[in-house]
């Protein structure tokens, strides 16, 4: 038994897959450029409109049934129902054809004349079909020829379509098509009619029921070629205004208007005789006067370029970000100054950037290949963006800003998509915000990178970028690992490469900063919340562990406590930047804090489910050893969270260190990393005039960010099938020179990114916040510490930090 399909069908898939007029047309030059035409002239006609036919005919159909039109009536019906530019001629040829007619005779008559008179012409002169293609290619819905094509011709072919569905875009724009078309070696030209109005009118008829013969047409000329496709009996009102917006809308960026050396596609549009301009150029002047500038390129490198036998790869980030600087208030006119920062990303940092955050590395066991899929098959592609600050441009444009302001909203919105030099549907559309650069804003409550303000590309190709496929619906790109780590490395670029520079001149730092804490705030709140209903629930399993449970739930409360103790403190600060950066700083250990203790619980809840009812569960005891680590942690938090304790003091900082190492043993346990404080000389002490709780916030900085790269950099490993790696913390404190050097053996710090770190909001971890080592530096020099790079590896990479205590 097989399915049987109902005609219908198609009337469905012509329905859903092709989602707008402006894609069907768009899907019909693409079969145009495929076939390999030079040009396309696209003719709308219109004497009666879509609507003012389904009037027309509504208003017959409640005539009296022994009505007989008359000439005043038909007069009266060209006034309402047809387009306003159609000419006399056709407005009497419809009276002549009708008059006198009666209800049932002037039905037909009137949809004879609406097909005949309101149709759009789509025409061609690539190599066309003959009868044998339209039997096999034209009339296969889904046919596999294109990507047969594309096969065969290899490297070599640039074909835009595959899926072999663009036949519906005729569908979805009129329920009457006819094709003449022809080869060059043909010697007729070959007709098609199809009426899709039958799938409507009878829903019980199957699909093989539903016939369309090809047939030989009209002598041809030798050497002639093309395709003409006719649509008639339109399903929407088209107008030279609808037509020229299109034009100016879609048309305009169907290619590719920022590549200035390729081919261009000529494309004629007219409007009931009237040439429409269909393609407008992009006035690369504008671009000139960007704010802020990025141009980036994927790429993948060979990992060892001097061994023609090694043939591994890994992908490679490069480029520029750039912002120029606003006029100073006193300057008498502007001085064109630019701060510029390269971007540049490779290996372990890359693989990080682009690493799905559905598999974080949280320690345990994770799914090493799913958490970097799509990063080694995504294929290389290239992308510029030009940023625009409106404000800005009001006061330096004068009054050439309602000019810009035109450009701006047409070309404005977003990166277009371009695939082989074609534009990808809908990225970048009004309603398209494929970056996420609105809702960005709209969190940070700050529009100074929204879309609006973009005008830019990403170029793809349909050889080099095999996984990133259209969705066939048109609606953009097919949800895969591939897509998603375009979209994270479009991000990272916008928002921390050239957000860091807009940041870093414009945006206040307190607003970025609050936001930070807010953020951290929020998940402070959560977690705590989310302790306390696990703890209820754990009460509840083991009545008999009521203590340890209780003792719990108060350390949550002193948690809660501590959170509010520090913005009490730290509120007493006079900079408004200072203070929320401080406060972000607390949070983060709080976070981490309240974040182990719901992991711990977590699992034993999993626990009680898994064992009988009088066993005691192996996660109570972790539960009870959680108490220590809690004692320990909550140890650091005092002195940075209790009012009078920010002040600088003698302090042991090796003390410092054994407490904050202390605290963090179980998980360098779970996350199997060595740590090695080594002392010299062998002095267990380094006394030093700075503020202690700082300390501790500094150097749980370092750990935190050694924990995750350390992690992710035995991902890495493992991925190549390395499964020896020693993740190693190196702490060394030379009491005598009063110095401390912090390394690991990770993948260290990329050598383009040794200032880049220190600035706030930069960040290469898939969701970091890019302030950790903004902290560590101000917390140095608000202690009076010297912080300094060590010296690169042999790889070019710095491992760590160097402290000159004070």
């Amino acid at each position: 038994m097989t399915f049987n399909i109902k005609a219908r069908v198609l009337l469905e898939l012509g329905a859903e897959l092709i989602s707008s007029d402006g894609i069907a047309l768009y899907e019909l030059i693409k079969n145009s450029v495929d076939a390999g035409s030079e040009s396309v002239d696209i003719r709308v006609s219109v004497a009666l409109t879509a609507s003012g036919y389904r009037v027309l005919q509504s208003k017959l159909a409640s005539l009296p049934a022994e009505t007989r039109l008359r000439r005043a009536w038909l007069e009266d019906a060209t006034q309402r129902y047809f387009e306003s530019t159609a000419s006399d001629e056709l407005r009497g040829a419809f009276i002549n054809r009708l008059n006198g007619l009666g209800l049932k005779e002037a039905e037909i008559a009137a949809e004879e004349f609406y097909r005949e008179f309101t149709f759009i012409e789509v025409e061609d002169w690539g190599c066309g079909m003959s009868i044998k293609d339209l039997q096999t290619k034209f009339l296969t819905v889904g046919t596999p020829n294109r990507a047969h094509e594309r096969q065969r011709l290899g490297r070599a072919g640039r074909l835009l379509g595959e899926k072999g569905i663009g036949r519906l875009s005729a569908m979805r724009l009129g329920m009457a098509t006819e094709v003449i078309t022809g080869t060059e070696d043909d010697r007729k030209w070959a007709t098609l009619d199809i009426d899709w109005s039958k799938l409507r009118d009878d829903p019980d008829m199957d699909l093989d029921q539903f016939a369309a013969e090809p047939k030989h047409g009209e002598p041809k000329q030798a050497g002639e070629k093309g395709t003409l496709i006719r649509i008639s009996d339109l399903q929407s009102d088209w107008s030279l205004s609808r037509l020229t917006s299109l034009a100016r809308a879609e048309f305009s960026k169907l290619q590719d208007p920022f590549e200035t050396t390729g081919a261009v596609l000529d494309i004629k549009l007219s409007f009931n005789g009237k040439d429409v301009t269909a393609v407008e150029e992009l006035d690369t002047e504008w671009l000139n006067k960007w704010h802020g500038y990025f141009e980036m390129s994927f790429t993948y490198k060979k990992m060892n370029p001097r061994d023609i036998e090694d043939l591994r790869e890994q992908p490679a980030l490069s480029g520029t970000a750039k912002f120029r600087l606003p006029k100073p208030p006193d300057a008498a006119e502007a001085i064109d100054v630019i701060d510029e920062k390269d971007i540049d990303a490779s290996g372990d940092s890359l693989y990080s950037l682009l690493a799905s955050p559905e598999y974080a590395v949280t320690g345990g066991t994770i799914n090493y290949a799913s958490r970097f899929a799509g990063i080694d098959t995504l294929g290389p592609f290239k992308a510029e963006g030009f940023w625009f600050n409106r404000q800005r441009a009001k006061q330096e444009l004068g009054d050439q800003y309602a000019k810009f302001i035109a450009w701006l909203e047409q070309w404005g919105g977003g990166l277009l998509v371009y695939r082989d030099g074609y534009r990808v549907y809908p990225y970048a559309a009004p309603d398209d915000d494929w970056l996420e650069l609105d809702q960005k804003a709209l969190r940070r409550k700050s529009f100074k990178l929204n879309r609006g303000q973009f005008v830019g590309y990403v170029r793809i190709t349909s050889l080099g970028n095999r996984e990133l496929r259209d969705q066939t619906n048109r609606q953009g790109l097919c949800d895969t690992p591939e897509k998603r780590a375009l979209v994270q490395c479009m991000q990272y670029v916008i928002w921390k490469e050239l957000g860091a520079l807009v940041t870093k001149h414009e945006e206040r730092m307190a607003r970025q900063s609050l936001t930070t804490v807010r953020e951290i705030e929020k998940q402070v709140t959560e977690h705590a919340k989310d302790a306390k209903v696990k703890l209820r629930e754990l009460a509840k399993r083991v009545p008999e562990e009521h203590q340890t449970v209780a003792d719990l739930r108060g350390y949550v409360e002193e948690l809660e406590a501590a959170w509010a103790a520090a913005k009490k403190t730290l509120k007493k600060q006079a900079s408004q930047a200072e203070l929320y950066l401080h406060l972000a700083g607390v949070g983060m250990l709080l976070e981490f804090v309240i974040h182990e203790l719901n992991r711990v619980t977590g699992a034993t809840l999993q626990d009680l489910q898994k064992m009988s009812g009088n066993a005691l569960p192996p996660g109570l005891k972790s539960l009870a050893r959680q108490l220590q680590t809690l004692d320990k942690r909550l140890r650091i938090l005092d002195p940075v969270s209790t009012p009078g304790r920010q002040r600088k003091e003698e302090t042991d900082v090796v003390e410092v260190l054994r407490t904050l190492l202390d605290a963090h043993e179980q998980q360098f346990d779970r996350h199997a990393i060595k740590v090695h404080l080594n002392l010299l000389p062998q002095d267990n002490h380094l006394v030093s005039r700075v503020i202690v709780g700082q300390m501790y916030q500094i150097f749980e900085n370092l750990i935190v960010n050694s924990v995750y790269w350390l992690a992710h950099h035995r991902a890495m490993r493992r991925v190549d099938g390395d499964e020896l790696f020693e993740a190693l913390i190196e702490i060394e404190v030379d009491a005598g020179a009063q110095t401390i050097t912090f390394r690991d053996n990770g993948p260290g710090i990329e050598w383009a990114d040794r200032e880049k770190i220190f600035e706030p909001f930069f960040s290469k971890k898939p969701s970091g916040r890019g302030i950790g080592l903004y902290i560590v530096k101000s917390l140095c020099k608000e202690n009076e510490i010297t912080l300094s790079l060590l010296e690169r590896t042999a790889e070019g990479t710095v491992p760590g930090f160097k402290f000159e205590m004070p």
